[in-house]
């Protein structure tokens, strides 16, 4: 199985706006920034991205462990392969962190809010830190905030390979919508139990599980291959996507009225579908989807990705720092062009990163993968997924 160009376009996509989200959207507020509204308004959703990139991993894992036996080697080649991909880069901002904090001026402002412990740093360590969030209601320190995400995705690759180890393979599907109803229903004791559950619905594993299951369930589900069963299921995730966005427009705007509390919990599993949906459309493939997702930004993007987010928000820091002394903002000429500038820093540290760092290490965790005489595509899909 050949690595697809539509869905590094897809996760193109969800980086840019996750991006937009981070380095526009939100700097603009404290900025009282009014200007292209239209922009403002999408960029205001880049939180979406996440879980997007909740869906596609969910898509790819599921798939590269649903193609190999489950033998000796089973555990070994997964977790080779993921620590190969994940650690290096992880370990590099963790040192940028204890670095930038020991070298930064105690004085400049913001300082705290950049360096706090207040989420142990040992827990970082071993992906732990969701937790201790649910717990605080409380993200993080500025440079190691969006690392919740990466415990969520390592926590889930802990729990699908263990579950697709010991799962019959005729009966995954079953297990899989079962448990996507199970964290429906885990979102919902958490909002009408917890005090403050906001922090609990975003950054805990099993409130966030549908998403990466709903992407698992298409990656087993069995693909027409000729007249109109091929049509049905491209049509299928256009009406799927559309429902979503109607779904998430009437909640947003509070056309829900008086049972927006009682449908609250549903919009992660709204968002899911709609992630999954344009996910099918990419994967299928429908030509106009996958034409846009091939375009070679984007493409360029999604290879780049991994990097991006983990440094996006550091670096966005130190150039606004070190430019106009203060924390990333926006609202007057010379902040939009430092604002460009980490743009621009950005992609050329993500690029060298890749090509000098962690494609290296990942072509060398291929080296390592056991390959006992099983079909070639099992290990193609597995390559695909890195």
């Amino acid at each position: 199985m050949h690595r697809q160009r539509a869905l590094d376009g897809l996760r193109g996509c969800a980086i840019l706006w996750v991006l937009a989200y981070h380095l526009v959207a939100l700097p603009a507020k404290p900025a009282a920034y009014s200007g292209m509204a239209g922009v403002m308004a999408f960029a205001s959703y880049g939180w979406i991205g996440v879980n997007l990139f909740f869906v596609l991993s969910g898509y790819l894992i599921t798939q590269g462990l649903f193609l190999h036996e489950r033998d000796r080697a089973y555990f070994g080649n997964f977790w080779v392969r993921r620590a190969f991909r994940i650690v290096p880069a992880y370990a590099l901002l963790l040192v940028s962190f204890v670095a930038a904090k020991a070298l930064w001026p105690a004085a400049q402002p913001g300082a705290d809010g950049l360096f706090n412990s207040v989420i142990p740093f040992w827990s970082y360590l071993v992906f732990t830190q969701n937790m201790y969030m649910a717990s605080l209601g409380y993200l993080g320190n500025d440079w190691l905030r969006v690392l919740w995400s990466l415990a969520v995705e390592v926590q889930f690759y802990l729990f699908i390979s263990v579950a697709l180890f010991l799962i019959p393979r005729r009966q995954a599907a079953w297990w899989l919508s079962s448990l996507v109803v199970a964290s429906v229903l885990f979102r919902y004791l958490c909002y009408f139990n917890l005090k403050d559950p906001d922090a609990s619905l975003v950054v805990l594993l099993p409130s966030r599980l549908d998403g990466f299951l709903l992407g698992g369930l298409l990656a087993i589900a069995p693909r027409g291959n000729r007249g109109g069963s091929r049509l049905r299921r491209p049509a299928a995730a256009i009406v799927f996507l559309l429902l979503s966005t109607a779904f998430l427009g009437c909640l947003f705007s509070g056309r829900f009225g008086g049972a927006t509390h009682y449908v609250i919990p549903l919009y992660y599993s709204a968002m899911s579908v709609g992630c999954a949906a344009l996910l099918d459309l990419c994967a299928a493939p429908f030509r106009p989807v996958q034409w846009l997702m091939e375009r070679g930004p984007l493409v360029e993007a999604g290879r780049l990705s991994y990097f991006i987010y983990l440094f996006h928000m550091p670096i966005a820091i130190v150039v606004f720092h070190g430019v106009l002394g203060r924390a990333p903002t926006l609202g007057t000429a010379s902040a939009i062009l430092v604002m460009v500038a980490v743009f621009a820093v950005i992609y050329a540290a993500a690029w060298l990163s890749y090509a000098y760092f962690e494609a290296p290490l990942i072509r060398y965790s291929h080296s390592l993968v056991t390959r006992p005489g099983g079909p070639p595509a099992a290990a193609s899909a597995a390559a695909a997924v890195d």
